[in-house]
């Protein structure tokens, strides 16, 4: 056998016993979504309405728990980059440009 083979195979063991997991989780977490959004879906407008107020709380609560500015690096300057100083009609060629070339 060669060493192409046994590295594909252990390629597709692992894939499968890796792949297996994500996969329950993300069917688990879709059929949970999907119940979620129904049930969401056949709720009074009124408590539709609380829930929203509830999860946009949470997210305002998530976003204040970020770290403070004094943590961050200050923010890099750069140089900006000239332009050539020319009539907007004017075409771009060398002798037009700021070298002034013959």
């Amino acid at each position: 056998m060669k060493i192409r083979h046994i590295l594909l195979a252990l390629l597709a063991v692992l894939s499968i016993a890796f792949m297996q997991p994500l996969v329950t989780f993300l069917g688990g977490l879709t059929l949970l979504l999907g119940a979620g959004a129904l049930i969401f879906r056949d709720l009074p407008p009124a408590r539709q309405d609380a829930v929203e107020r509830r999860v946009l709380g949470w997210l305002r609560q998530a976003r204040t728990r970020t770290a403070p500015e004094l943590d961050r690096p200050p923010p890099i300057r750069r140089r900006r980059t000239p332009t050539l100083s020319r009539e907007p009609s004017a075409p771009l060629t060398p002798s037009s440009s700021k070298g002034g070339g013959n």
